[in-house]
């Protein structure tokens, strides 16, 4: 089993069953649904059922009216990739990956996500988990990594003071797409 990603826990439940969230999560087709940014294209996804190793990638290329120096050359044209690979999966119970994007060919980052399942009744409570990771080059990006360990800090507790106080705020707006894909069938 993988170690779930560190951050702050989400979670909203779900009226179908482990097995039914879990068919939905894996489908790595149907993963830009969900997710935060829109526009991207599934150029290529591993074959056979989701296990560690297995992966998705999804392009979105974007056109300016004005050219850009990009390689050497004037281009209008950019192209983001995010690249998805599993870290771990146990069937119905939990699922961890990685996301890396890509912009123009230069990592701009990644972020990991952790999916647990936890059975409720006849429903499931799906938790999830995230933290992005920045990726820049030179003293700036171990001070975007201070700044958010800091932030970690203090930002954990109150997070989870909100949490208990104001129970809309548990759901992510990836957990409310999932839970309304899974609950319309």
């Amino acid at each position: 089993m993988v170690r779930p990603a560190s951050g702050i826990e989400r979670w909203t439940r779900i009226n179908a069953s482990p097995e039914t969230v879990f068919a939905y999560l894996t489908d790595l087709h149907r993963h830009g649904e969900w997710g935060d940014q829109s526009g991207f294209t599934v150029v290529g996804v591993s074959d056979g059922p989701v296990a560690e190793g297995s992966s998705c990638h999804r392009e979105r290329i974007e056109i300016f009216q004005a050219p850009i120096l990009r390689g050497g050359a004037m281009s209008t044209q950019v192209q983001w990739i995010r690249s998805l690979t599993v870290l771990g999966c146990e069937p119905n119970m939990s699922l961890d990956f990685e996301t890396k994007n890509l912009y123009n060919g230069l990592s701009v980052g990644s972020e990991l996500t952790s999916f647990r399942l936890i059975p409720e009744g006849t429903g499931t409570v799906l938790v999830m988990t995230d933290k992005k990771k920045p990726h820049l080059p030179g003293l700036f990006h171990l001070l975007l990594l201070a700044i958010e360990w800091v932030k970690s800090l203090i930002t954990t507790p109150i997070v989870s003071l909100l949490f208990r106080a104001i129970p809309i705020l548990r759901s992510s707006g990836p957990l409310r797409r999932i839970k309304k894909a899974i609950e319309r069938g």
